[in-house]
Formats: structure tokens, C-alpha cells, sequence
């Protein structure tokens, strides 16, 4: 937990919970700065000291100080490339910055609005709103993207000629389906029951109500090799009688749907301009991290995203 003082607001003790890898660094500054000033009490150093006119390291760095020298760090940096071959301009990048990005990457994770107004200490919740609004307008770009790259179980394109969807089309596919392990299901009475009472016996890849995009590909990668486990440990099992077998066996019929439908949806890929692709995996990141939300506990750390070249930054991040 890191205890400051807020100085623009004048809120004393204020209270923020850190990861390990901060407070790690934290504690070895700390250590830094009590061998640099063995005769101060340490309640009395502080965590940046002043480099001159500071004999016992309770004088702060000034603020003009920390961000001209943050800003000579950022300008001897590479340039910071974006995915579409675009350079990000390295005069942005600046200290305040990252308390925004700390901010929005949190609305982006899903962090309670509240409990983001406590983190970073605002007084009025229409202050965070602001975050989430942002996330709300990439969410609803990346739907409007990814909608024009669904499939039914037949690997036939569905929505093809869709440019942006209105806001009673974006509801009624919300409300119309529900989420399925590698897709969303729109049949009525299992939209109903939350998922749980489909009457084909969850037979998706083989049901018209069965949609997938793109952004469910490594879900329908990961479902090919749980069918072909699956097979093998039924198959070497020596206790079960040959109808139980037969019974719990996956069909070759399914695997083969399968495999054709990640071909299908591969090959589509495949098939688009790099520009396009790009923006296509950029929508899919946006899906993906929104789907993730629903059953993950949020870090109160800073969220972190996918290991990537330090030098590239995605627009999405922006």
C-alpha cells in the first residue's frame, strides 16, 4: 500500500494499493536514499531527494526538476511505433500521462467506477466517467469491426455487407444472444435460460442458431485439441463397455466441422489486406479483454497487457 499525500487536493495519508514489482522498486529507492543519509531519521527523508542544498535529504526533488529529466529520458528513447507503421510522437509523452493511462487502462479492464474514483482521487465521479466513456466508444468500434467477420457453424459469413451497426441493432444482438464457450448461441430458449437448457444438447457446430468471429479463433483452436484429447483418453480406456465408449466418444464428424470452420475463419484472415488484418487484430484485442471482465477479479495493480516489443504502441493503448 502506498501512503502519500495529495497536495492538489490537500488530502493527507492517502492510500493506494501498489503490485509487488512497485513497492519492490519503492523499497530499494527507499534504501538508496537512507545510505545517501545515514544520520536523518528515515520517517523524516523523502523519497526524491533534491540533488543540491539538501544535506540531510528532507528536501524534495521539485516538480520542473522530475519532468525535465523525464523528459531527457523520453527523447533518448527509439521511436515509439505504432502498428500501422505510424510513429507516436515522443513530445506526449510526459509525466501526467501516465496517471491517464493508469486511469483508462482500469475502465478498459473493467475496475468498478468507484472503486477507480478512490484510486485516483477524484472527488466527483464525473470526473472517472470521462474513462469509460472512452471504453464504451472502442468497445462498440470494435463490435462494428468484428461484425463484419461472423460465421455460423458451416463457416458461412454472416453480416457480410454490415458497415456500422445502429444502437437497436447492437441491443437486439445483445439481448438476441448469449455466450457460448468458442461463439454466442441465439436459440430463444437458451438466450432465456441464461445458456444452460439448450434443447439439441449443445450441439453447436451442427445448430443455425450457433454464431463465432474471429476474435473466438484461439477458443475454437483450444475446443479441437480438448475433442482430440478427448477421443484418445476414450478410446484407451479399458474400463468402459463399447456403447458407453461409442457414446462418449467424440464424432469424427464434429473434429472434421471443426477443423474446417478455423480453416474457414484462417483463411478469411488470410485473405484481407495488412492494413485491414491489423485493425481487425486490434478490434479483437479490444473483444477479447471486454470478455474478460465478466468472470476475472481485477488487480487493483496496474492492469497489464500482452508482452510486446517495449519500442510499439499500439493504437488501442493510445
Amino acid at each position: 500500500m502506498l501512503i502519500y499525500t495529495d497536495y492538489k487536493e490537500n488530502r493527507l495519508q492517502r492510500r493506494l494499493p501498489i503490485p509487488d514489482s512497485t513497492a519492490k522498486l519503492i523499497r530499494e529507492q527507499q534504501a538508496t536514499v537512507r545510505a545517501a543519509f545515514p544520520h536523518s531519521k528515515p520517517a523524516q527523508l523523502v523519497l526524491l531527494p533534491a540533488a543540491t542544498a539538501n544535506l540531510d535529504g528532507t528536501k524534495p526533488l521539485r516538480a520542473r526538476v522530475l519532468t525535465n529529466i523525464h523528459r531527457t529520458w523520453v527523447d533518448r528513447l527509439p521511436e515509439f511505433v505504432l502498428s500501422d507503421g505510424g510513429v507516436f510522437p515522443a513530445s506526449t509523452v510526459v509525466a501526467y500521462a501516465y496517471r491517464h493511462s493508469y486511469a483508462q487502462r482500469h475502465a478498459d479492464a473493467g475496475t468498478p467506477i468507484d472503486v477507480l474514483r478512490e484510486l485516483i482521487g477524484h472527488r466527483s465521479v464525473h470526473s472517472t466517467e470521462a474513462y469509460y466513456k472512452i471504453t464504451e466508444a472502442r468497445t462498440r468500434a470494435a463490435v462494428n469491426r468484428v461484425a463484419q467477420h461472423q460465421f455460423d457453424g458451416a463457416g458461412n459469413r454472416i453480416w457480410r455487407n454490415v458497415t456500422t451497426l445502429s444502437d437497436s441493432e447492437r441491443t437486439r444482438m445483445r439481448v438476441g444472444q448469449i455466450a457460448v464457450p468458442y461463439g454466442v448461441c441465439t436459440e430463444p430458449s437458451n438466450v432465456q435460460a441464461g445458456g444452460g437448457a439448450c434443447p439439441f444438447r449443445f450441439r453447436c457446430l451442427g445448430c443455425g442458431h450457433f454464431r463465432t468471429d474471429v476474435a473466438y479463433l484461439p477458443e475454437l483452436k483450444a475446443h479441437l485439441d480438448r475433442l482430440l484429447a478427448d477421443r484418445e483418453r476414450v478410446l484407451a480406456a479399458t474400463e468402459l463397455e463399447a456403447w458407453a465408449k461409442e457414446e462418449a466418444t467424440p464424432s469424427d464428424i464434429e473434429i472434421d466441422k471443426l477443423r474446417a470452420l478455423i480453416r474457414r475463419v484462417e483463411a478469411h484472415l488470410d485473405d484481407l489486406a495488412t492494413d485491414e488484418r491489423d485493425q481487425i487484430s486490434e478490434a479483437v484485442n479490444v473483444l477479447r479483454a471486454t470478455r474478460r471482465t465478466v468472470s476475472t477479479v481485477i488487480d487493483l495493480g496496474m492492469p497489464t497487457r500482452p508482452a510486446a516489443d517495449p519500442r510499439t504502441v499500439r493504437a488501442a493503448g493510445r
